[in-house]
């Protein structure tokens, strides 16, 4: 669930490092949702679940950031691509959530598909 923009203050912050966060915790969660199901660890997908969580604050963060750096129709038309690369690492972020899921509410792997 994201958190209401309410529970997230704005800091300053330079979208570009926002940006990185972003990337490497998507990295992080996609490496983590598989191994969660590939060894069926509750554990992994605890964390996996609690990074989603994180990847949340980022996001606002990131269009917080992007909103104060918009000082012009023209920086906002430059700025708006990058909202589609913060949407995209959101999705990124739920769907290794969904995956880790399959671990939390046994849903099931079959043995084939297990690390040995």
């Amino acid at each position: 669930m994201e958190p209401a923009s309410g529970d997230v203050e704005y800091e300053p912050r330079s979208v570009k490092e926002v940006l990185a966060e972003m990337k490497d915790t998507a990295e992080l969660l996609i490496d983590l949702s598989y191994s969660a199901v590939l060894h069926g660890s509750d554990d992994i997908a605890e964390e996996v679940l609690a990074l989603e969580g994180k990847m949340d604050v980022l996001q606002l963060q990131a269009r917080m950031s992007l909103l104060m750096a918009a000082r012009s129709p023209e920086d906002a038309e430059e700025l708006a691509p990058v909202l589609g690369v913060v949407g995209a690492a959101e999705k990124i972020a739920d769907a290794a959530g969904d995956i880790a899921k399959v671990v939390l509410e046994d849903i099931g792997l079959p043995q084939a598909m297990r690390a040995t």
